[in-house]
């Protein structure tokens, strides 16, 4: 794929447009890692684009910044259009012959919206960001795909972007400069922390277009941007800015039968079908694509979609047999390497695993983060900056898994809302609960995620008490709740983490029925239990999943080292599918991901289909050594969450320290690792603040990397 930014200088007077103007392009280099194949800058009166590219199709012609036939408009894009060769056909069939300059996707997209306008992203079926800009800086256009795969980041002048807090259909601001980048650290002008949007991220309610930092937002997942030169502004020129978000549901139903008759049998055949059409369409290519393997139900899929295309239709590139690309772990519990092997043979690919100690991932963690952005307490980022890496070192681009836990209800969280669903099934309306048999079935048949919940990916211990809570303080229910409390608690304290958190719940509440037909149901649907999985699907989808997942485990690793990941579950295709699911297609009983797991069943053996969801993870990393390196006990006061950041920085450190977890009650140790992910989280932010805030350089040690990655490789 690529990475791309741009400035727009609507006004040449406003006093940050020199130091904007200065920095622009060193700046831009910070993201070199995005496209190393080609390099380009251009710059126009009002308008200045720079572009990297790691070029899949038409390797010659398709240079970037692109600009029309009269030079009125130029584009930056990042990303794959896999139908844009029909687009093409659709594109002569209405406007009559057209002599295409290139093969490549970028100039389907710029002529198609100077034809057609802004709706002609709507026809794109890929992963895709980028903006057209008319060459005079009079206007541009910034669009981002459905489920925001490919990220795209603004920077504007004297904007209050907490207006982008709560959810609606379209926003409206002005700015005298507009600066776009396909990652913050390539936006000109100081990164500043914002209080409210630091401390949004920092506990977990992720937020679609606002960020930690004043004055910078994000293009939604499947939003439209675009801005025109406003009349009459000549004294204080200014862009007048419209931005647009999908207001589309993740699905349209919770109820409804599934499982029973011809029906179902027709919907697995239409659910294969559609994903392998996904898979056949992400093959689209001029160089070579592997694929990543882990052990679970996901990746599988996948590639056994991929093996069975290769068979059907020849491929330019493929001229040996098909290459998997698996990470282990040196602690046990987390590697999952021999299942993936052994599929791999299965399929008859050739494995290519790396293992890594825990040295490894202590060393990459620090530049995971730097290339995320993203403040979060997870260290899975690490392993996955180590696996496109090693993947790289054979392949430009492969086809991952990522989306399906999201799209089909993979996570713990999901079982959690459908459980809570038959848990308050008939229960009478003054009757507590812990009182009736379904009260106590998800925590006895899930009891072995409470011996380690960070290993196996649990937030929840599942008495139901997080629905409780977020209902009683949001009037929603959030299966997280009790870890966001627990987070937002260690900064804050009790009082004060009670009052910013119901100060927050008009924002949450508007995210988690964006697109939903809230004007056919009653003011209680958020209130009723069946709605909870439809809910907290609808709201990880929109904000979880681009914002935190895709950064972390998704574009921005495999990006990170050049390489390219193409996503088949989050294709237009299975998007549509899913749309008209109900709940119990996604989770049955407490089988996950139901769906995908009974459409393979007639396909794969059983010990492949039915391998239960492992959370890819890696371990908590040394946390004394961060915290020093990075100066942790001072982030949260730069940060402005906390006064007494210094007092409350060193107690998540001690409090760390020391934990025999073997001898806690489960509550225990799902609040001890609630407790350890604010700590984790904190040493996230000191980077951060270390690296984007202050901007100084991550240096990467290439001799201890390639003595890594050597150690892995194909297997015989």
């Amino acid at each position: 794929m690529c990475g791309f930014s741009g400035l727009i200088t609507a006004n040449h007077t406003h006093p940050e447009a020199p130091g904007w103007k200065a920095h622009f392009a060193e700046a831009s280099r910070t993201i070199a890692h995005r496209g190393t194949d080609d390099a380009r800058m251009v710059s126009f009166s009002s308008v200045s684009l720079h572009h990297f590219r790691l070029a899949f199709q038409d390797l010659e012609a398709g240079r970037q910044p692109m600009l029309s036939v009269d030079g009125k408009f130029a584009i930056t894009f990042n990303g794959e259009i896999y139908n844009h060769h029909e687009l093409r056909q659709q594109l002569s069939d209405t406007h009559g012959d057209i002599n295409w300059r290139t093969e490549s996707d970028t100039e389907t997209i710029l002529l198609g919206w100077i034809l057609e306008g802004d709706s002609f992203a709507d026809k794109l079926e890929g992963e895709f960001a980028f903006v057209i800009v008319r060459t005079d800086g009079s206007e541009f256009f910034a669009a981002r795909d459905h489920f925001g795969v490919k990220p795209l980041f603004f920077a504007l002048t004297d904007v209050n972007t907490r207006l982008f807090s709560d959810a609606r259909a379209h926003y409206l601001i002005e700015s005298g400069l507009i600066a776009f980048a396909s990652e913050m650290k390539a936006l000109p002008g100081r990164k500043v922390w914002n209080r409210d949007g630091a401390l949004r991220q920092f506990v977990g309610l992720f937020e679609p277009i606002c960020t930690p930092f004043e004055n910078i937002i994000q293009c939604p997942s499947g939003g439209r941007v675009r801005g025109q030169k406003k009349v009459g502004g000549e004294q204080q020129p200014q862009m007048k800015i419209q931005v647009l978000t999908r207001k589309q549901p993740i699905r349209e139903q919770s109820k409804g039968a599934f499982w029973s008759g011809d029906n179902c049998t027709n919907r697995l055949a239409e659910f294969r079908s559609a994903f392998s059409k996904s898979v056949s369409e992400r093959l689209l290519s001029d160089v070579e694509l592997g694929v990543y393997q882990s052990g679970g139900i996901d990746s599988k899929a996948v590639a056994f979609e991929l093996s069975r295309a290769l068979k059907q239709h020849s491929s330019s590139w493929l001229k040996d047999s098909l290459k998997s690309f698996t990470v282990g772990f040196e602690t046990s519990g987390y590697d999952e390497s021999q299942e993936a092997i052994e599929f791999s043979r299965f399929l008859g690919f050739r494995p290519h695993v790396l293992k890594l100690s825990n040295e490894a991932l202590q060393y990459s963690y620090p530049h995971a983060v730097y290339i995320s952005e993203n403040l979060q307490p997870f260290t899975n980022g690490a392993a996955k900056w180590w696996l496109s890496l090693f993947a790289r070192r054979y392949t430009p681009g492969v086809l991952t898994g990522d989306g399906a836990d999201e799209l089909l209800c993979g996570y713990p969280s999901f079982r959690y809302c459908a459980w809570w669903a038959f848990a308050q099934r008939g229960r009478r309306v003054n009757q507590s609960s812990g009182q009736r048999w379904r009260d106590s079935v998800f925590v006895k048949k899930f009891s072995e995620q409470a011996r380690d919940p960070w290993l196996s990916g649990s937030s929840a211990e599942g008495r139901g008490d997080d629905f409780e809570n977020s209902l009683a303080l949001w009037q929603i229910p959030h299966p997280l709740f009790n870890q966001i409390f627990t987070i937002t608690e260690s900064l804050l304290g009790r009082e004060e983490a009670k009052l910013w958190l119901a100060s927050q719940g008009p924002s949450i509440r508007s995210w988690f029925l964006l697109g939903l037909d809230t004007n056919s149901h009653s003011d209680s649907y958020t209130t009723q239990p069946e709605h909870a999985l439809l809910l907290w699907q609808n709201y990880f989808c929109h904000t979880h999943l681009p914002v935190q997942v895709l950064n972390w485990v998704g574009d921005r690793m495999e990006m990170a080292n050049t390489l390219e990941g193409r996503t088949p579950f989050l294709s237009g295709k299975m998007r549509r599918f899913v749309s008209t699911l109900p709940d119990v297609a996604l989770v049955q009983g407490f089988l996950d991901k139901a769906i995908l797991r009974k459409a393979y069943a007639s396909e794969l053996p059983q010990r492949f289909t039915m391998t239960p969801k492992k959370q890819f993870n890696a371990p908590f990393l040394n946390a004394a050594a961060l915290f020093q390196e990075y100066d942790a006990a001072h982030v949260l006061s730069k940060m402005g969450i906390v006064n007494n950041g210094i007092e409350v920085a060193n107690r998540l450190l001690e409090a760390s320290k020391g934990q025999d977890s073997s001898k806690m009650s489960a509550a225990d140790r799902y609040l001890s690792t609630h407790r350890m992910s604010a700590l984790q989280t904190l040493l996230c932010s000191s980077i951060v603040q270390r690296s984007l805030v202050e901007s100084q350089p991550m240096p990467r040690n290439h001799e201890l990397e390639s003595r890594i990655v050597a150690q892995g490789g194909p297997l015989p």
